[in-house]
């Protein structure tokens, strides 16, 4: 029998984990709101009011935050108040930028992208899980 190459192993289970923690996010109807790791914005009536965003729509998400990975699976709020999840996309996923909000404190964008098996989620997500660059 073949044995299969570790890195190869490990990409695979790290695909399947994220798939798991998707479809988890996605059959649940009462997803718990995550901690974020950096300052959110302390008072909701000094946010911004939404802006459309420019034809160069294209970006990534990006769990990563100071070099580390804290959400392989980025969760998607239902505003920038965050008062409840409304979807999830992994780690590096393109989407599409709809919105902006700037706020004092924390940036939001709206974003819309599909998942593996072509199912849209669409929700907003704070800046620094968003790339203009592709990973």
């Amino acid at each position: 029998m073949r044995q299969l190459p570790r890195a190869h192993v490990l990409r695979v289970l790290t695909t399947l984990a994220v798939a798991l923690a998707i479809g988890a996010a996605a059959a649940s109807t009462d997803r718990p709101v995550p901690e974020l790791p950096f300052p959110n914005n302390p008072d909701p009536d000094a946010c911004g009011i939404p802006q459309a965003w420019g034809p160069n729509d294209a970006a990534w998400l990006d769990g990563r935050y100071e070099g580390e990975l804290v959400e392989p699976v980025v969760h998607l709020y239902d505003s920038h108040l965050r008062s409840s999840v409304v979807g999830a996309l992994p780690t590096e996923a393109p989407v599409r930028v709809i919105l902006y909000q700037n706020n004092p404190v924390l940036d939001f964008y709206l974003v819309r992208g599909e998942d593996a098996e072509g199912a849209v989620h669409e929700g907003w997500v704070p800046a620094p899980f968003l790339v203009f660059d592709e990973p």
